[in-house]
């Protein structure tokens, strides 16, 4: 049996090429590192090193066994996060989507539910949805795409749709519906943490100009001093209305156009269908009452 610490050390080695610099990597002395390399060695009963004068080199017996150890160490971590957050969903249920509407919908909704939630605020990415659900990083993940297969599903609960707001000095003011191909030439500010919707309005905006903030009180300060126009969304115009955030500069304006509305899916393993359904069906019924 060999330890974990033995493969630390040899990867550790691999990356910096150095005793000194594995030591300063792992925060231990060189002649633990020396040791511990020469231990792995002996049990693995290979030659791992080329020793010079001065000079410590892996062979290519050692550079194999180093990706291998590497790749032995991060299957065990991901093994015990695997675990932890299987054994954690007994407790609360872990959230995440790769589009920020429904999630900040969900923030808001949280004492109508008797779940105890976890909220993921990072955006994921869409090809990742079935590894996050199968490693149970994640209860439930909210995405623009439908999976169904042997072990995931997923339910629609109703649509985003796309929206613009802008100040009077700005020449769309008086127009009730816009086209993307209106707001060719403008110049928007916007969070950087938008998911989905940043390649929609890249491809069919593709001449207008986007400010991206990755700081959402930058981006606060932004809005409030400026000019600027804004995207929103049903989500978060409903949102707007019900903390009675008001922006009395910005009027709001519908974008139609065949590709301003994504339609909204709930994602989770056919295991976990009876915890997450209520939290879905209350999303739905929401989501139904603001998408007309």
């Amino acid at each position: 049996m060999i330890d974990n610490y033995l493969l630390e050390y040899l990867v550790a080695f691999a990356q910096t090429g150095t005793i000194a610099g594995a030591a300063e990597q792992l925060n231990i002395t060189q002649p633990t590192v020396s040791r511990g390399l020469k231990k792995l060695e002996t049990l693995l009963d290979v030659k791992l090193f080329d020793r010079q004068p001065q000079k410590l080199s892996l062979t290519a017996t050692g550079k194999f066994t180093a990706q291998r150890a590497r790749i032995l160490l991060q299957q065990q971590h991901d093994f015990k996060k695997a675990v932890q957050h299987f054994a954690s969903k007994n407790d609360y249920l872990r959230i995440a989507g790769t589009i920020p509407g429904p999630l900040l919908l969900l923030e808001n909704i949280i004492e109508r539910l008797d779940n105890q939630l976890v909220i993921e605020t990072k955006i994921i990415l869409p090809n990742n949805i079935e590894s996050l659900l199968h490693n149970h990083n994640y209860a439930l993940i909210f995405s623009a795409h439908e999976i169904q297969n042997a072990d995931i599903e997923s339910r629609f609960i109703g649509m985003e749709k796309l929206a613009i707001k802008i100040t009077k000095f700005n020449p769309l003011y008086h127009r009730t519906t816009v086209n993307f191909n209106d707001l060719n030439g403008h110049e928007f500010v916007l969070s950087d943490n938008i998911g989905e919707w940043r390649k929609i309005i890249k491809q069919y905006i593709s001449n207008a100009q986007f400010l991206y903030q990755a700081q959402p009180e930058a981006l606060r300060e932004l809005v409030h001093y400026s000019n600027f126009p804004i995207f929103k969304t049903n989500i978060t115009n409903y949102l707007d209305e019900r903390l009675a955030i008001v922006d009395r500069k910005r009027k709001f304006i519908p974008i139609n156009d065949p590709h301003s509305a994504i339609e909204l899916y709930a994602t989770y393993l056919k295991n976990d269908r009876q915890k997450v359904t209520p939290l879905i069906s209350e999303m739905t019924k929401i989501l139904t009452q603001i998408s007309d």
